[in-house]
């Protein structure tokens, strides 16, 4: 070896650890019924019991093949805000608190029809847990008010003449004390 030439020290030490490539997760495209697309993480899109028995249903499909999964009963308003909560539950899995806590201002932060709008996709989606969390939001929405509120939150139309109403009333007046008597906002 010339003098010049200096052992290479770095043959002696372990060669590094390669580096893993960024895990790429696989995308669905769902489509709403006003024709939106939305790309989502297969692990979210699979919270929706709907979207995964269209695969079930649709062995055929390879991976190499656009993955689009139609939704007619789903607008596109309503699916967005749904692929929001699953893919906020999937990342707060392991964390309840901060899932609970999540969960909570979701349906704080919904108007009286988006909460309304949400669970029917949420009920056409057949995402379980998102249903239990926006059911128990409407749930806490009309808790102590008035008949009247209750029946323009679920949009009933009043079948009483008034003296049948005036006589359910008379017979369960104790359902009726302490009522908030706040009008109804949508």
């Amino acid at each position: 070896m010339s003098a010049q030439q200096k052992p290479d020290s770095s043959a002696a030490a372990p060669a590094p650890a390669p580096t893993a490539a960024p895990e790429t997760k696989r995308k669905i495209t769902l489509k709403s019924a006003d024709g939106e697309l939305f790309s989502v993480d297969e692990d979210v899109a699979m919270e929706f019991a709907t979207v995964k028995r269209f695969f079930e249903d649709n062995t055929a499909l390879t991976d190499t093949e656009e993955r689009v999964v139609p939704l007619p009963n789903a607008h596109s308003k309503q699916l967005g805000m749904a692929i929001t909560f699953c893919r906020t539950v999937v990342e707060l899995k392991g964390n309840e608190e901060a899932r609970k806590s999540f969960e909570e201002s979701f349906v704080r932060e919904k108007s009286n029809s988006e909460l309304k709008g949400l669970i029917l996709v949420g009920n056409y989606l057949e995402v379980k847990h998102m249903l239990d969390v926006l059911s128990q939001g409407a749930a806490d929405r009309i808790k102590d008010k008035s008949v009247e509120y209750a029946r323009k939150f679920f949009g009933i139309e009043n079948d009483f003449t008034p003296e049948e109403e005036a006589r359910v009333r008379a017979e369960n007046q104790w359902a009726f004390l302490n009522v908030d008597q706040a009008e109804y906002v949508d």
